[in-house]
């Protein structure tokens, strides 16, 4: 159960909401996590053991039961004893650094010109079916790919022309809810063997309809025919024109701060503490800013309900959650080594030297 307050503005919602405490993700799981493990074994809740893992790194974080480092001056003996940090994506502290980390190891492999930032989406309905399978998220990146892939070569099959493009998976929305969807970054340019061509259009309902019947023929032929056929037809009568696809072109005064606006959402964090309002008699509210109308949202849940939202976002030991494609995916293309990068390979020591 949840109770929904909706408001204009931000400033409208804090007038009605100030915020008296900070509140951050770790000393929430610190308080309720042995609480929730109780009622999750008294509902028969399965909690995967990678969610174990993560959520424990978490609480440990910056404790010496991570192990430390001391250091020791020198010249008056002086020291200080620095506890180790956990390094995992769910720490809303380690995974800010970790996004940060991709963010700039993406951008050191991209060409200086212009990317466009598309979003893939697909029904509510198939949603479940990657919940009750994480093996099938790999469907998603193939989809995609696919999609755009099988565009290029049968518009530019005389020119071999490749796009480049890079896949960032997410599986939450603005409510922390289950939501699976794809943000990629294409570039606006394809490569040949020796030749680069600018491509600013992409017709847009072939990305919907495309994108659509692969995925759906993926998850057909893993689930089954009988299976899967009154859900796949239910999809197709429901999306006629296909699955939405944002793929509008980036409205920014140049591809550096494009790109900069993009790479956000490359491995950040699937909860930002600041947006927690309050916690009172085991309930948490929060706000988040709608998609569809861009109005400010307050949600009321139980504590419980909020800890079984965020895990579900922990990902698999091992599983990519951001892959490479195109030109991108190797550096084997003659003329991808001869173009210029956006950042310059002299001064990426540097720019790495500020994530550690």
């Amino acid at each position: 159960m949840s109770i929904i307050n909706i408001f204009d503005s931000k400033k409208e919602l804090f007038n009605c909401y100030p915020k008296k405490e900070y509140f951050n993700l770790k000393n929430i799981f610190s308080n309720y996590w042995d609480n929730f493990l109780e009622f999750a074994d008294e509902n028969n809740l399965t909690i995967r053991p990678v969610v174990f893992r993560d959520v424990n790194k978490m609480i440990s974080c910056k404790t010496s039961s991570l192990g430390f480092s001391l250091f020791k001056c020198p010249h008056c003996d002086n020291e200080k004893l620095v506890p180790h940090t956990c390094k995992s994506r769910f720490c809303n502290s380690c995974g800010i650094k970790y996004a940060k980390q991709r963010a700039l190891a993406i951008e050191s492999k991209l060409i200086k010109g212009n990317h466009r930032h598309l979003v893939f989406t697909i029904s509510d309905i198939l949603w479940p079916l990657f919940l009750e399978d994480r093996n099938r998220l790999n469907y998603m990146f193939e989809a995609v790919s696919k999609t755009l892939i099988s565009w290029y070569k049968k518009k530019y099959k005389s020119l071999k022309l490749k796009p480049g493009f890079v896949l960032t998976l997410h599986t939450f929305g603005r409510d922390d809810k289950w939501n699976v969807h794809i943000h990629c970054l294409l570039s606006e340019f394809a490569l040949g063997k020796s030749l680069e061509k600018k491509i600013d259009f992409i017709p847009f309902a072939m990305l919907r309809k495309r994108f659509q019947k692969i995925l759906l023929d993926l998850l057909e032929k893993d689930i089954g025919k009988q299976n899967f056929r009154k859900t796949k037809n239910q999809i197709y009568s429901t999306y006629d024109n296909g699955f939405y696809v944002r793929a509008k072109k980036n409205e920014f005064p140049n591809s550096k701060k494009a790109t900069s606006y993009i790479l956000r959402y490359c491995g950040r964090p699937c909860f930002a503490s600041y947006r927690i309002i309050d916690i009172q008699d085991d309930f948490i509210s929060f706000w988040y800013q709608r998609h569809e109308d861009d109005k400010f949202v307050v949600e009321k849940i139980h504590i419980f309900e909020f800890i079984a939202r965020l895990i579900r976002h922990i990902p698999e030991p091992q599983f990519k959650m951001i892959r490479y494609y195109g030109f991108y995916s190797s550096h084997k293309n003659t003329l991808y080594n001869k173009c210029q990068k956006l950042i310059d390979k002299a001064k990426l020591p540097f720019y790495q030297s500020l994530n550690k």
